[in-house]
């Protein structure tokens, strides 16, 4: 029925004369408009009818015999006839499949590699995810503002609390330098007595003395709350000098007590720690008192807090060298205050931000986050779903895979930053509502985790800057350099860790900034960028001649090396990704893209589009100018 119905169509229009139109792909004589969709009907059932293996041939052999028209309308067709003919129809459909394909292809691909304002103004497409970041970088800088301005606030007000119970609880305590190793040190068994009894007896007198709002703390049963006396020691540490001779075990045990002085004088004190305090000191390690002392932060800038303070302090025997060092901390709770006053700041302002203001802002952070973030994951999917159309399509037609870099070229780094930012947020927005809530006291890890995420969102700004030529240079440069640098970095960094463990085992035991490895490393990065040399030349002790001489060659080798070789290599590197990135930047190429050839089948007769020209050029419509980059693919 099929071969009658297709020779009927071919003997009408050879009788009747109708112009003809030679198609460009599969050699098949599309008819009179009245035939059309009978021949084009027929050559979709006989499209099936091609083998498996007809999809492999090159498409150079895409042209085929035209039927031949000059049989007779009474002459059957026969089987070679058939079959040629069935061929060239499955060729079409083939053929058409494969440019439908391509071109599909081709204009998905044109849309991927678009920038948000190609996409809006070639088709009126709102960038979103850029507006929803400029919002979320609002919305966290002034979430970063409240808390840093809260944290200084709390830091300021602890160190004044600090400096103050120091003075009053620890015997000679300096306020500019209450940790120093050496300065508050002392060295005999009385002097560890009077400053233990001086703390307990200035604590029981602290709500009299002071003159800041301080009080002990009480029990449930309103009793006052015993400052805890701690001695940690060798569980065995004997040692007769005279005969060299020692009975030492390396476990450590504490032993804890009560200590009440509340009515009794410095010296009945003395006498209680006397009792208390080891008669040997041979494996004495420290010696710790806490203190719980209530007090009330007030404040004209802010809502008055109740808090509890715990002092720490802590007599340290220093490399049971026999200087005893003194220590001062103070940590806090805050807790809730019991007042039945009413109570109004005078500034309406302030009651707001503490309130509602933080509340919303909080709110508001949390949401841009969450949208943000499934902006992103439906990008990273609809990129997924573009570059397995693309391995299918290369599969089929051109049986290969997807080489490194273009498979590569599908990854967008941003997309996975920004998760990790909208992630990290989150994470320092619930630790700041536990904060705000009493429920944790972590202020330091809830710092470390805001800034952290608010400085990677205003890094990914660059990835909106980015879409700018003169903008784009820049990130452009870091992209192509950082590779080489890394490897720069790879090698130089086995040098510089030589020039560290040989540094701490020569100078640390002389020059402090070579005291640890970590300092020893930090000493050297200094000296890289020109800090403190003559300072650190000048430490070395001259009366040791070997080790001065040799830290004249240490010191040169490492300077001439890192800062004149190493740091003008790195800036050769630099230079070289400049002027590459520049290169990028006017031919419309993405640094992935930057010396290799990728996606060549799809760049081959780019230009021969509908609508080209004579001479193959193709009149570049707003659309296509926008599009440059993606047309080279």
């Amino acid at each position: 029925w099929y071969q009658r119905r297709v020779r009927e169509a071919v003997v009408s229009t050879q009788s009747t004369g109708s112009s003809g139109i030679n198609a460009e792909y599969g050699g098949i004589v599309i008819f009179s408009v009245n035939k059309a969709r009978l021949v084009l009907g027929c050559m979709l059932q006989m499209s099936t009818l091609a083998s498996a293996q007809l999809h492999r041939k090159k498409h150079s052999s895409l042209n085929q015999n035209v039927i031949n028209q000059d049989e007779s309308d009474d002459e059957p067709l026969l089987d070679d006839d058939v079959d040629s003919m069935s061929e060239s129809i499955s060729t079409f459909g083939r053929t058409t499949m494969f440019f439908n394909q391509r071109q599909q292809l081709r204009t998905a691909l044109k849309n991927f590699f678009m920038n948000p304002f190609e996409k809006y103004t070639s088709r009126g497409r709102v960038p979103w995810k850029l507006i929803f970041h400029v919002l979320k970088l609002i919305s966290l800088t002034v979430l970063l503002l409240l808390f840093g301005q809260d944290k200084f606030q709390l830091r300021t007000v602890l160190n004044a609390y600090k400096d103050n119970l120091g003075s009053l609880l620890v015997k000679d305590y300096t306020v500019y330098d209450s940790t120093d190793a050496l300065g508050n040190a002392i060295h005999r068994h009385y002097e560890i007595a009077d400053a233990t009894s001086y703390s307990l007896v200035n604590y029981f007198n602290l709500t009299d003395s002071a003159v800041g709002i301080f009080g002990l703390n009480v029990d449930k049963e309103n009793k006052t709350v015993l400052p805890v006396l701690c001695i940690t020691s060798f569980q065995v540490a004997e040692v007769d000098v005279s005969q060299w001779k020692f009975d030492f075990d390396e476990v450590s045990t504490t032993e804890c007590s009560a200590v009440d002085c509340s009515n009794t004088d410095s010296l009945e004190c003395r006498e209680k720690v006397f009792n208390i305090l080891p008669d040997s000191y041979d494996g004495f390690i420290r010696l710790n008192i806490t203190f719980e002392i209530r007090t009330v932060f007030l404040s004209v800038k802010a809502i008055p807090k109740c808090v509890q303070l715990y002092a720490d302090y802590t007599l340290r025997n220093m490399v049971m060298s026999g200087s005893i060092v003194s220590e001062f901390t103070l940590n806090y709770d805050e807790v809730k205050c019991n007042t039945t006053s009413n109570y109004k700041p005078k500034d309406s302002l302030i009651a707001l931000r503490e309130t509602l203001g933080q509340v919303c802002i909080d709110a508001s952070a949390i949401i841009l986050c969450l949208v943000t973030a499934f902006l992103v994951i439906k990008r990273i999917r609809t990129t997924f779903k573009l570059y397995m159309q693309t391995r299918n399509f290369y599969s089929f037609h051109y049986n290969r895979r997807l080489t490194w870099t273009e498979a590569t070229a599908f990854l967008n780094g941003w997309d996975f930053f920004s998760i990790f930012a909208d992630v990290l947020t989150l994470l320092g927005v619930f630790y700041k509502v536990l904060l705000d809530t009493g429920a944790d006291k972590h202020l330091d890890i809830t710092a470390v985790i805001i800034g952290s995420a608010v400085a990677i969102n205003w890094i990914l700004g660059l990835r909106f800057l980015s879409f700018d030529k003169g903008y784009y240079i820049l990130v452009l440069t870091i992209s192509v350099a950082m590779p080489n640098i890394l490897r720069l970095l790879l090698c130089i960094s086995a040098i510089y860790m030589g020039y560290v463990f040989c540094g701490w085992v020569v100078f640390g035991p002389y020059v402090h900034k070579f005291c640890s490895i970590s300092q020893t490393t930090d000493t050297l990065f200094a000296l890289i960028n020109g800090d403190e040399i003559l300072d650190t030349f000048m430490q070395v002790d001259s009366s040791n001649k070997l080790l001065f001489a040799f830290s004249k060659v240490y010191f040169y080798s490492f300077i001439m090396l890192f800062i004149y070789v190493v740091l003008s290599v790195m800036i050769s590197l630099i230079g070289d990704a400049m002027i590459v990135a520049q290169s990028a930047v006017q031919t419309g190429i993405g640094h992935w893209l930057i010396g290799a050839d990728v996606f060549p089948e799809l760049s081959l007769g780019w230009k021969q589009e509908d609508g080209a020209g004579e001479d193959g050029e193709v009149p570049q419509t707003s659309n296509q100018k926008l599009n440059n980059s993606a047309k080279r693919l």
